[in-house]
């Protein structure tokens, strides 16, 4: 890492913690060159993880992907304005991929992150479950769609035909 004051590359971490969630850690840093004092958030990449779609295909974890698709439902909520909405989207987004991490996989099939994602929402944020479910499901009836968000996910490898 490079200092952004002078370009030089010795620096050294005068203080470090993780943060609330502990998904970043926290570090203050000084340059040994200009005595500059800097802050990074360090947080866990989660690019080794690969996704694998319904068509076979296999795709690197995309967090933009996933926020984009989970901002949609958030904002769509009526109690909600897109201001708060950023905000809120952040925040699941945190508790999915702390979900993801302790899976432990290096590969997941894209219903599993479906799966992860809606009992996230089904526990915090039910009105955009129901949204983030119409929009991304496979299922076309309010049947299907009622089953889907009613449902406990015992088994996260389980699709609403197993159920």
């Amino acid at each position: 890492m490079k200092c952004p004051f002078c370009d030089s590359d010795q620096l050294i971490v005068t203080n470090s913690r993780p943060t609330k969630n502990e998904m970043e850690i926290w570090r203050r840093r000084k340059c040994l060159h200009c005595g500059g004092l800097l802050t990074t958030h360090e947080k866990i990449d989660l690019s080794y993880i690969t996704i694998v779609k319904r068509s076979g295909k296999r795709v690197k974890y995309n967090r933009a992907k996933l926020y984009s698709g989970i901002y949609q439902a958030v904002a769509a909520t009526k109690k909600i304005d897109r201001g708060t909405a950023g905000d809120i989207s952040e925040k699941i987004m945190q508790l999915i991929e702390k979900e993801i991490v302790g899976l432990k996989l290096k590969e997941m099939s894209s219903e599993r992150i479906f799966e992860v994602t809606t009992k996230v929402l089904k526990r915090d944020y039910p009105d955009s479950c129901l949204r983030y479910i119409a929009y991304f499901s496979k299922t076309k009836t309010f049947h299907d769609l009622a089953l889907g968000l009613f449902s406990p996910l015992e088994n996260p490898d389980t699709t609403p035909e197993d159920r």
